[in-house]
């Protein structure tokens, strides 16, 4: 039996309708009602964890999507799992996502919408992948997953992890001593991180000039990561060339928000890729079957780092 958890009226709903759609029936149930003491697995987003810790036969908090910050992991018992969705539609639509922003800036389309509302007709040489040195923090299912994609299509990839990664055709960096190193070479920067404490506020102003001049930023991890005020400071000095930012610290961008008319910012409302929820219920239904049957979860994640 699954229980659905969000404290989020709006997302509990759709999270019902998604579940009578894709889900068997008498499969799950909702929180608060008598069937959930029977629960085997949560799926959840930004869930009501201290009820969750009142079911008796609770297992295995299920993140509905890849990343597992909203669900505050200090509050897990040491006998509960937690998993998270991973999917190869999902890697697709953020590759597909991260290739229009790369060639945003690789065809200078940024600076023909600057000049459009100018009324300038010039051209710029045009840039081949092979002039382009991407640099993608993090390598996990996802980063390297993109990596590996944006090198077999030319251009010049390297990555940053906490551990060497064996990918082809993109050099790996790791840890703080290699972090100058990376930067320093990385034209455009895609974050594609998971948030832990290490590395919240980590986009910020001492990191940003230690990228080359006229750097760009495509930022698609979590909002944590970056300081909002730093990316502002590092633009409108000229240092950085532009950004793309899918997430935010706050959701959804207040309507005063500085980057909304940024001239240098694109705000997209965190869209960059999803899971087809067909997915999603699928995989969290095979991880309850996979915990009745006391087998080995899919998508565990690893509780000491976080993702």
């Amino acid at each position: 039996m699954i229980v659905i958890s969000s404290t989020l009226p709006d997302i509990q709903k759709i999270l019902v309708k998604v579940f009578e759609k894709y889900a068997p029936p008498n499969s799950f149930c909702v929180a608060q009602s008598p069937e959930a003491k029977e629960a085997t697995t949560a799926a959840c987003w930004f869930p009501d964890m201290p009820y969750l810790q009142t079911l008796p036969k609770l297992q295995v908090i299920h993140s509905i999507a890849a990343g597992v910050e909203h669900l505050n992991l200090n509050e897990v018992s040491a006998e509960q799992f937690v998993c998270r969705v991973l999917d190869e539609h999902h890697q697709k639509g953020m590759f597909d996502y991260l290739l229009w922003g790369v060639l945003y800036y690789q065809r200078y389309f940024d600076r023909m919408l600057q000049q459009q509302q100018q009324q300038i007709w010039k051209q710029h040489r045009q840039s081949y992948s092979h002039h382009i040195q991407i640099g993608i923090m993090g390598l996990g299912h996802m980063g390297g997953y993109v990596a590996e994609h944006f090198a077999a299509m030319g251009y010049q990839v390297s990555g940053w992890s906490n551990s060497v990664k064996d990918l082809a055709q993109v050099k790996s960096y790791v840890g703080t001593e290699q972090l100058a190193e990376f930067l320093a070479q990385s034209q455009i920067l895609i974050n594609l991180m998971p948030l832990t404490a290490d590395n919240t506020a980590i986009l910020s102003e001492a990191l940003f000039q230690q990228l080359p001049e006229q750097a760009v930023l495509i930022q698609v991890g979590r909002g944590q990561h970056l300081v909002e005020q730093d990316l502002l400071k590092a633009l409108d000095s000229g240092h950085l060339r532009g950004a793309i930012v899918d997430v935010f610290d706050e959701e959804p961008l207040a309507a005063d928000h500085p980057f909304w008319q940024h001239d240098k910012i694109v705000v997209t409302p965190h869209i960059a890729s999803h899971a087809p929820m067909s997915v999603v219920v699928e995989q969290i239904l095979e991880n309850d079957r996979r915990i009745q049957a006391n087998l080995p979860l899919c998508n565990q994640v690893d509780l000491t780092k976080g993702y």
